[in-house]
């Protein structure tokens, strides 16, 4: 597991705050803040704001070792949005 290669190579102090995270709820409570903006994340148009949702169209682009993508609300801004990736 990933999890535990990350804690074998922590610090003496890295694994003390660690484990007062761990006792305090610290780290329950940031996993479930994370879980949940995973499960109620609202996609937005990245070039006017408008808040999207099943039916916008999504583009992939970047470096194949580096891929973005992004939601746009409707062609108009997925155009603008390409125009300005051309300059």
């Amino acid at each position: 597991m990933e999890l535990i290669k990350l804690i074998e190579n922590l610090s003496i102090e890295e694994l003390e705050i660690l484990m007062t995270n761990l006792k305090d709820g610290t780290i329950k409570t940031t996993i479930e803040n994370k879980l949940e903006r995973f499960k109620n994340k609202k996609r937005v148009c990245p070039v006017c704001n408008t808040l999207i949702g099943d039916e916008g169209l999504e583009l992939i682009f970047g470096s194949s070792n580096f891929r973005k993508k992004a939601v746009f609300d409707g062609t108009d801004c997925l155009e603008y949005f390409i125009s300005k990736i051309r300059k």
